[in-house]
């Protein structure tokens, strides 16, 4: 198949580089000349300065790795051309135009796939696997910590520039998560939330850098996730509590830990050395080349990126009159 990625990006190049290792055939649309000419350079593909030029060739699926605010307007120029679609999280940075887009894939039975490269990670799996086999018990909470220094994301770029910094490009840690997916991947949906959010920090970004949240899910979960453009080290942390024992997993650790009440010692299962981080990436893509064939269901379809958007919209509500919002 011939995909088209439509962003050269970091996001953009790093999918571009899978496809090639996949076998699979790639053009590149990158609007800045410069960076088309280090990726026409650097990977020997078709690079198209315009959606218009590229869109004239023929292309089985589009990637939408462009900043979020652009995503809806370059999904639906992909879609009327009939092509499958991959798009980074978030689908869009609001829901203006979402439902005419989730229109138009119904309309020409298009196969989506919004951005989940942690469902795809080993240790994610296997938690998913333990809460899933009921392994831990009933889980009653939890807390999430998801956290990094913005400036230092892409060291090789000026963060003010970035879409994160930047509320017009649709920025802002709200909308710079997974983790709003992930939990309910986990667990279940997000019934209820409070939310705490704005620009607390000296960083020199119009976006709200830190949010606190109180959440409610199906089957009466109750947790916290907070979320950040503040920390250093980089911080990424799962804790689930239940019944039969507790389970935590860590960025920085890179294991799972699970100790049952009365237990002294936790089990550690490790990811392993020899565990690629990109691994998790190209096990996306394969899962977009399956789905697209019809050999597996989407993991994270167009509709449930919707739901998403509709969780960070309540968020902040939430957070603008200070009450719990259903959802």
């Amino acid at each position: 198949m011939r995909f088209l990625i439509i962003g050269g990006g970091s996001i953009g190049k790093r999918h571009l580089k899978n496809l090639l290792s996949l076998g699979q055939d790639a053009a590149v649309c990158e609007p800045d000349q410069k960076r088309a000419q280090e990726i026409a350079a650097s990977f020997k593909v078709p690079v198209f300065l315009t959606l218009e030029a590229a869109l004239k060739e023929k292309f089985d699926a589009g990637l939408v790795t462009n900043p979020n605010s652009y995503h809806i307007p370059t999904a639906l120029q992909v879609a009327r051309s009939g092509l499958h679609l991959f798009i980074e999280k978030p689908l869009s940075h609001s829901l203006d135009g979402v439902d005419e887009l989730i229109s138009l894939v119904a309309e020409k039975k298009l196969k989506t796939l919004i951005g989940c490269n942690w469902k795809f990670q080993k240790s994610f799996r296997l938690m998913k696997q333990m809460i899933d086999s009921g392994e831990i018990g009933r889980i009653l909470s939890f807390t999430v910590i998801s956290g990094w220094y913005l400036p230092d994301w892409h060291p090789w770029e000026d963060y003010r520039k970035g879409y994160s910094a930047n509320r017009s490009m649709g920025g802002g840690v709200l909308l710079d998560t997974h983790e709003f997916d992930y939990l309910q991947w986990f667990l279940g949906r997000i019934k209820k939330l409070v939310c705490f959010t704005g620009k607390y920090s000296r960083l020199e970004m119009d976006t709200e850098d830190i949010a606190n949240l109180t959440l409610e899910l199906d089957d009466r979960i109750i947790g916290s996730l907070h979320i950040d453009y503040i920390q250093h080290p980089n911080r990424r942390m799962y804790q689930f509590y239940g019944e039969r024992a507790a389970m935590e997993w860590s960025f920085q650790e890179k294991r799972i830990k699970v100790i049952s009440p009365r237990e002294e010692e936790w089990r550690v299962i490790d990811e392993g050395p020899d565990y690629d981080f990109n691994d998790m990436y190209v096990e996306e893509m394969k899962h977009f080349v399956d789905v697209i064939q019809g050999k597996a269901e989407s993991v994270s379809d167009i509709y449930w990126g919707k739901f998403i958007l509709q969780v960070v919209d309540a968020a902040r509500k939430s957070s603008g009159t200070m009450g719990i919002v259903s959802i």
